[in-house]
């Protein structure tokens, strides 16, 4: 076969989209020269986190490489230390993409010199649906044993004298794993784009309830975490789906109980212009790197096992119910996340 005409064949039925891997030219400022063997205008500054649609670029007002993450951005750091060292190098990265997408590609970085200037072949392997997979395996795994550990452990000190008490914790125990199933149903769902949010009317402290009904005492008894609740919602409404929005509200507060260390956690709501908006308080300031990263999936301070929550939060909070979530971390101050909402204009439920 002539191979001119297979190459030809090859590029017009655009084969190299189906195989999950692709490659671009890059100089040392990242700027994209090809993508696959198509030459890149070099009048329109095109970067790598630009062609991906990285988060970080699309916030940044002049796109990739400027904003305050970028430094951290592992991709970047790869390709540029493979060139810096005229080596070749690979690894693996993660990305926060448009729309809370994300992508998990093994990337190798394949340094040239051409006319006295540094180039690298950046070759990125998709692995995303990998990577995803075996990691809601992982956590889904290690949540279930977690809690089946604690259950276990309180059926063998059940004694007569403290039945009523050890129902009680069970009751917790059983509400927890629950939670836990469903969450992680709602993830797969939504990572898939199958998740239907069901649409309800509620008042907007129904979620404040939420975290004092069902949240609350589990934090205090399998914890140790001191929990304050400080609500200035008084008659607002929303129009949202609420068992995802406490699905929202309990990985922000199950994040900031874990992260703790015992100490105190506070949950705050309070309506401002037509938003409510809820946050969840802890003392703990989160390093540069964790903070660069702390939208995407399997990134935690925590132990393996960990890494999803913040990762869902932004997915369902915004994607599917067409909130805000957002953080501080900062010296003097501890971290908070926040989880916004629109206000109804109705102000009756049809419950």
């Amino acid at each position: 076969m002539d191979k001119l005409k297979l190459f030809n064949f090859i590029e017009d039925n655009h084969i190299f989209a189906g195989v999950g891997s692709f490659f671009l030219v890059v100089d040392e400022g990242l700027q994209i020269h090809f993508i696959k063997y198509d030459p890149v205008n070099q009048d329109t500054k095109l970067c790598v986190g630009d062609y991906l649609k990285c988060s970080n670029s699309l916030d940044a007002a002049d796109g990739c490489g400027c904003h305050e993450n970028c430094p951290q951005c592992p991709l970047r750091s790869l390709v540029e230390e493979s060139m810096s060292e005229n080596r070749r190098m690979e690894g693996d990265v993660t990305l926060l993409l448009e729309n809370n997408q994300d992508l998990s590609a093994h990337v190798i970085s394949t340094p040239f010199v051409e006319d006295g200037k540094v180039f690298s072949i950046v070759l990125l392997i998709d692995q995303t649906a990998l990577k995803r997979e075996l990691m809601l395996e992982r956590i889904f795994c290690h949540d279930l044993l977690n809690l089946s550990g604690a259950l276990n452990g309180m059926l063998e000190c059940t004694d007569e004298s403290n039945q009523e008490e050890m129902r009680g914790i069970l009751k917790s125990i059983s509400i927890q794993m629950m939670e836990e199933i469903k969450s992680q149903r709602d993830l797969i769902y939504a990572i898939h784009g199958m998740l239907k949010p069901e649409k309800t009317l509620f008042k907007a402290s129904e979620i404040i309830d939420f975290v004092k009904d069902s949240l609350i005492h589990v934090a205090n008894d399998m914890l140790n975490v001191n929990v304050i609740v400080d609500s200035k919602l008084t008659d607002e409404y929303i129009d949202s789906d609420k068992v995802l929005a406490n699905r929202v509200m309990h990985n922000m507060f199950k994040n900031a109980c874990e992260s703790s260390c015992g100490g105190d956690v506070i949950v705050r709501a309070w309506a401002e212009g037509e938003r409510v908006i809820y946050s969840v308080h802890n003392d703990l300031v989160m390093t540069p790197s964790v903070k660069s990263k702390i939208f995407i999936q399997g990134n935690t301070t925590k132990k393996t096992g960990h890494g999803l929550g913040t990762y869902s939060m932004k997915l369902i909070g915004e994607n599917y119910l067409g909130g805000t979530v957002r953080f501080r971390s900062e010296d003097g101050f501890g971290t908070e996340f926040y989880f916004e909402l629109d206000k109804s204009p109705d102000k009756k439920s049809d419950q």
